[in-house]
């Protein structure tokens, strides 16, 4: 049996529960990665001269143990994520990760690599269940800060760049979708390559990253605009092996107007039972082999569900109070994602065993 096949535990759900801290704030503590790795976390910045474009990188890695772990998010981030969402303004400073803050690699590598893709509106940090659990599982992840598609992004000078549309906001939605569409292509998928050529760089100059890259292995997942991002990565990007999209459509295919990816490599395809609910979109959006292409739809999810943001609204949550079993629903939710994940890259990347997505089991309900 392989390292991380006896590593596996897919649908445990460890110490993830809120705590009182006093009468009036709860700590968050996420759920605890399911590997056998500490993991790091560090965040640089890449400019890219050629497209004056500069952008922000957050790593999660396998890393030597600590005790101390890394903030949530930095300050500026937190407080426009809690206006977005109506949380508490200093919500982010009662999550709990389990991550360190620019902790040395494990002794172990180099790491196969994915590339972690966000959706519209907002930053890497709410992926961060997602993660810490590939990287404890043995992937380097890098995940990028995409604006103005990121609701913020904060560089070490304290400048910010906020969200602003990119499409034309008078227009009908078929023009809206082709502009996004092209973002995605112009400036997105340019940014993978982008940060593709910077991680080559730094895998052979640059003493912390030096040698801990498996660029011979690389994935991709995004959610969300993500997601279509991460589609079109896989298409194009001759040094990506398999993809991943987290409930993200084609475009201009938000107005049912779609025009198919066709995929030549591994790809897995998770969406909400409302976006798998039309019996056509399977074969309009993706065009793949069967004996590797997934598709999985999660019943009770909402869009929103692959992400952090769920956890933290039923903890942090300024309006009210959540109904019961919410906190519940959201942890199963992200903790089966993650295990979904997991098992496609463990497999693809790392040829082992995905037995929850090649050995499912059909349940008729009477």
């Amino acid at each position: 049996m392989s390292r991380s096949a006896t590593c596996i535990s897919l649908f445990l759900f460890l110490a993830a529960a809120a705590r009182s801290v006093d009468s009036h704030q709860v700590t968050l503590e996420l759920p605890t990665p399911d590997g056998c790795n500490p993991v790091g976390t560090k965040t640089i910045s890449l400019k890219d001269a050629r497209r004056n474009r500069e952008l922000l990188v957050t790593f999660w890695y396998p890393a030597v143990p600590s005790s101390a772990f890394a903030p949530y998010m930095d300050e500026k981030t937190s407080a426009e994520i809690a206006t977005e969402w109506k949380l508490q303004p200093d919500f982010a400073r009662h999550v709990r990760t389990h991550s360190s803050l620019n902790a040395a690699f494990g002794q172990t590598g180099p790491f196969p690599v994915i590339l972690l893709e966000h959706g519209s509106g907002t930053v890497p940090a709410i992926y961060t269940v997602l993660a810490e659990g590939l990287a404890s599982r043995g992937f380097v992840v890098a995940a990028t800060n995409h604006p103005p598609d990121s609701l913020i992004a904060v560089f070490p000078d304290g400048r910010e760049i906020k969200a602003k549309p990119y499409w034309p906001e008078n227009a009908d939605r078929r023009t809206q979708g082709v502009a996004i569409g092209r973002f995605a292509e112009e400036v997105l998928l340019a940014d993978v390559r982008f940060v593709l050529d910077q991680l080559r760089h730094l895998n052979s100059q640059d003493n912390f990253w030096s040698g801990h890259f498996n660029l011979s292995r690389v994935g991709i997942v995004g959610h969300s605009m993500g997601g279509t991002t991460a589609a079109l990565a896989t298409k194009e990007e001759r040094s990506i092996s398999a993809g991943v999209n987290l409930d993200g459509s084609t475009y201009p295919g938000m107005n049912a107007d779609v025009r198919p990816i066709e995929l030549h490599k591994p790809f897995l395809f998770v969406a909400t039972e409302e976006h798998a609910s039309d019996p056509e979109t399977r074969a309009r959006e993706y065009v793949g082999s069967e004996s590797n292409t997934y598709y999985v739809a999660i019943p009770g999810n909402d869009h929103m569900s692959f992400t952090d943001t769920r956890l933290l609204s039923t903890r942090f949550y300024r309006e009210s109070p959540p109904n019961p079993g919410t906190f519940e629903r959201a942890l199963l939710a992200v903790e089966l994602t993650r295990s979904l994940v997991e098992e496609f890259f463990a497999k693809y990347l790392n040829d082992d065993i995905a037995p929850h997505l090649d050995f499912a089991v059909h349940v008729d309900k009477k």
